[in-house]
This record gives C-alpha cells, sequence and structure tokens, in this order.
C-alpha cells in the first residue's frame, strides 16, 4: 500500500512540474515576447464593445462568431476595466495575456488527461512536456480566438473520451457537445474537430447517442447568423463569411515553411508522426488532424498561428510514436535511460530556446509610442489614423475623440478635422500597398517622432531567432502629423 501511495505522490509530483514548467513559458514577461499583434488589438476592441454596450457586433462587418469577444469581456469586467490600465499602459494586454498564459496551462493538463485516457501515463507525461515547453506554443501568448477556443475543443475531447465508462454518461456527452459549439461559436475553424469528438462518441456509444450529441453543435454557433438576421444584416453575413474564407495567404506549404522556423523539430517530428497515425491506422489521431489539414488546403485564407489547433495532436503523436517505438525494447535498463535521455533532451532543447525567446522585448517601442501620442494627440483638431493596438487603448480607455477603429477607416469614412495623427508600423506600410489614401497620408505628412524595436539587437536568420521575423510590429514606428493630402 506504501508502495502504491509513493507511486501517486510521485506521479503526482510529476504533473505539478509539468504545470510549473508551462506555467514559465507561458507567463513570463507575458507583454515583452511577442509583440503586440494587430488581431489582438481587435479583439481587445470588439470586447470592450461588449463590455460597454453589451452588443457583441460593432458593425456591419462580420468576421468571426461572438464568443471570443464575450468571453474576453466577462474577464475584463472581473478584472476592473478599463480601471486597471490606469495604473499602467502595459496593464491594457498584461491581463489579458495573463489570462492567455492561464488557458494554455490549462491546456497542458488537459492533453495530459487526454493522452492519459486514450495511451498511457507515459504517452501523457511526454505529450504534456512538449505542449508545456516547446517554441511553437509562443503562439498561444497571443489573445487570439485560436488561444480561446483551444481549451473548449480539448475539454470537448476529453469529456467524450470520459463518457465510455461514465455512471454519468449522458452529462459528459452533453457537455463535450456544448464545449465544441462554443468551440465553433468562437472560430469557424472549430469545426475541423467534430469528426474527431464524433468519431470517440460513435465508437463509444453508437448513431443514437451521436444523433443526441450533434444539436448543440449547431445551434449554438446557429445564433451568429441568426443574430445578423435580428440585426437585418444576413446579406452582409453571407458576402463576408464568403470573403473571410476566400482570402489569399500563400497556400499551406508556405506556412508550413513558417511554422518549421519557428520550431523545425515539432514540425519535422509531427509531420513524420502524422505519417505513422496513418500507418497504425490510429484513427483517433486521424480524425483529428486529417480533417483540419484538408480544410486549410481547400480555403484561401491560412497563417501560421492557425496551426495551434494541432499542437495538442502533434504532442500526443509524438509521444505516442516515440513509446511505441520505445516498447520494442526489451531490456528494461535500455528503456529506461531512452526515456530519461529523450524527455531529458526535450526539456533541455524547450527550456532553453523558449527562454531565449521569452526573456526578449518585442513591444516596447509599441508602448513608447502609445505614451507619446496620449501625451501629444490633439482629439479636438486631430483624426486618428492607427493599427487597432492602438486604437481601443485611445477610445475605450482615454475617451479619446476622432479615433478610427483603425487606419483603414481613411478609405471609407471623411476624418472631421483638417489634420491627421497617423502611427505608422510595419503592418500600416505592408497594408498600404494598392491603398492610395494610406499611402498618400503616410507619403505626405510629416515625422515627428521615430521608436525603433529590439528586434534590430538579434540576427532574425539565426535559430532561435528566426522566432522574432513573427513579432516585427513593433520594429519600426514613425509618428507622423500633418494636413490631410
Amino acid at each position: 500500500m506504501n508502495l502504491i501511495q509513493s507511486s501517486k505522490r510521485c506521479h503526482y509530483a510529476i504533473i505539478v512540474a509539468i504545470l510549473v514548467l508551462s506555467a514559465y513559458v507561458h507567463l513570463w514577461n507575458p507583454v515583452g515576447y511577442p509583440d503586440i499583434f494587430f488581431d489582438e488589438g481587435i479583439y481587445m476592441r470588439r470586447a470592450m464593445t461588449v463590455l460597454e454596450t453589451g452588443n457583441p457586433q460593432e458593425s456591419s462587418f462580420y468576421d468571426h462568431p461572438y464568443f471570443g469577444q464575450i468571453f474576453l469581456a466577462v474577464f475584463l469586467k472581473i478584472a476592473d476595466f478599463p480601471h486597471t490600465v490606469e495604473q499602467s499602459l502595459e496593464m491594457s494586454y498584461l491581463v489579458p495575456r495573463i489570462l492567455m498564459g492561464v488557458l494554455a496551462i490549462f491546456d497542458t493538463f488537459l492533453i495530459y488527461k487526454i493522452a492519459e485516457k486514450r495511451f498511457s501515463k507515459n504517452v501523457a507525461i511526454l505529450a504534456a512536456i512538449l505542449f508545456a515547453i516547446m517554441p511553437i506554443t509562443w503562439m498561444l501568448r497571443r489573445i487570439l480566438l485560436d488561444s480561446i477556443l483551444l481549451p473548449l475543443v480539448l475539454s470537448s475531447i476529453l469529456l467524450a473520451l470520459y463518457s465510455h465508462d461514465s455512471k454519468n454518461k449522458n452529462l459528459l456527452i452533453m457537455g463535450s457537445s456544448v464545449l465544441l459549439g462554443l468551440a465553433i461559436f468562437t472560430k469557424m475553424t472549430a469545426i475541423t474537430m467534430i469528426p474527431i469528438v464524433a468519431y470517440i462518441i460513435l465508437s463509444s456509444h453508437g448513431t443514437k447517442t451521436l444523433a443526441k450529441w450533434l444539436p448543440p453543435i449547431f445551434l449554438i454557433p446557429s445564433i451568429w447568423p441568426m443574430f445578423a438576421l435580428h440585426l437585418g444584416q444576413l446579406d452582409y453575413w453571407f458576402k463576408d463569411v464568403m470573403w473571410q474564407a476566400g482570402r489569399s495567404s500563400g497556400g499551406i506549404l508556405p506556412v508550413t515553411a513558417h511554422v518549421f522556423s519557428i520550431d523545425p523539430i515539432m514540425t519535422i517530428l509531427g509531420a513524420v508522426s502524422f505519417a505513422y497515425a496513418i500507418i497504425k491506422k490510429d484513427y483517433f489521431m486521424i480524425f483529428w488532424f486529417a480533417p483540419f489539414l484538408i480544410f486549410v488546403t481547400s480555403v484561401g485564407y491560412f497563417q501560421y498561428f492557425h496551426y495551434i489547433l494541432l499542437i495538442p495532436v502533434a504532442c500526443i503523436a509524438i509521444s505516442y510514436m516515440i513509446y511505441d517505438k520505445l516498447q520494442q525494447i526489451k531490456s528494461n535498463v535500455v528503456f529506461r535511460a531512452s526515456r530519461i535521455f529523450i524527455i531529458g533532451g526535450f526539456v533541455l532543447f524547450g527550456i532553453v530556446v523558449s527562454s531565449m525567446l521569452i526573456n526578449t522585448d518585442m513591444s516596447s517601442a509599441q508602448f513608447d509610442a502609445l505614451e507619446y501620442t496620449i501625451q501629444n494627440f490633439d482629439d479636438k483638431n486631430m483624426t486618428l489614423l492607427a493599427s487597432p493596438v492602438y486604437t481601443w487603448v485611445l477610445s475605450d480607455v482615454y475617451r479619446m475623440d476622432n479615433v478610427f477603429r483603425d487606419y483603414t477607416g481613411m478609405l471609407y469614412h471623411v476624418p472631421e478635422t483638417d489634420h491627421v495623427y497617423v502611427l505608422v508600423d510595419s503592418h500600416y506600410i505592408y497594408d498600404q500597398e494598392g491603398k492610395i489614401e494610406l499611402a498618400n497620408v503616410h507619403q505626405s505628412i510629416e515625422t515627428i517622432k521615430e521608436y525603433t524595436g529590439n528586434i534590430n539587437t538579434y540576427d532574425t536568420n539565426q535559430y532561435p531567432y528566426t522566432n522574432l521575423k513573427f513579432t516585427n510590429e513593433g520594429s519600426v514606428i514613425y509618428v507622423n502629423t500633418g494636413a490631410i493630402p
């Protein structure tokens, strides 16, 4: 009995150690690394709109469902936004990014439980370690819909697995359905997770139970188009959803190359382990990764952070493949030594590389430019054009007038002032191509201030600093003012 209790205590200690590693990787320096991304500003702005008005739809543009901004708004309310930001500008992103870190820690635990239930404790330990420390997971530090929906998807999978031999199977199945429905209500790419959960339900309980499981998955996300219908904007909804899915972004191969530059080990091992799962006919993993890859190959718009949905199954597949091969070793001594060597190698690599990244400061120029703007922007006589990274803080926290939601407002609205105040970053420079109005504003007015970030102090062609190529919105920021050309 003492041996059993000792073994359990040792096992719990391992789980706690993994979660501590995950906390370090995902909570250390949350504002400094990575930079504040364009989309993060959009989601914060929408969350503030929900917080202030209760309306999840901020305009007639429809790109994503509502649960992401509703979830963020509830959290911001608890965190006493916007008063929290008045203590420090960095608090505007520190608080929500801490939330993203906490979700990532929870994801680590969920991955452990999923792998433990489906495979074994050994597979679960390595899978959780990979997710906790490998550099690819820095993407989860950003305030993205993908980061918010991931724990919903993982929880849905876990409940489905536990429903197999539970007395409360109906409750677990309904919970699984509701959670996956909420994930889809966060971002439509979560529909690619329907096959994996459906496979678990079908193989465990049959078609009748599957039929009961399906309705919430479709009813919950249908709130989005039904709300558009309520507003008399269903035609906008159809048009914008088609536009969102059809945007061109280069395809799956260039995006995979980007992911390779972020984490070559996980990219290579992930691809090999997926092939191994196909060879072994492990439908649990096949139904997890294959629908997603088919989906992103079919649609036009695909970015590197969309791979967030595949990181958990990659961790599990890699761990499964490694342990399946280790099982072929007949010597217990060699098996244990190999296991320690492999786990130790991953931990050493992950901690060293992740530490090199998360101890950088990629956002200092962004906060410097924001602070300068708060002090110098004349909101009565100027119109501000900037990335949503900055605009929601200025309009929703500091209550400044004449702030467009982002600089593209110049394309659709005539400013009410004769002068503009423009924050030009790399995203602005990229977006102005083909947009004459933005290019004219940038080129025709005076630069009064320039901020340079710390990215230039690193060789971004040398790994692991190749990761910094995806954190360049705080590299150079120009503050321009002048009469509207």
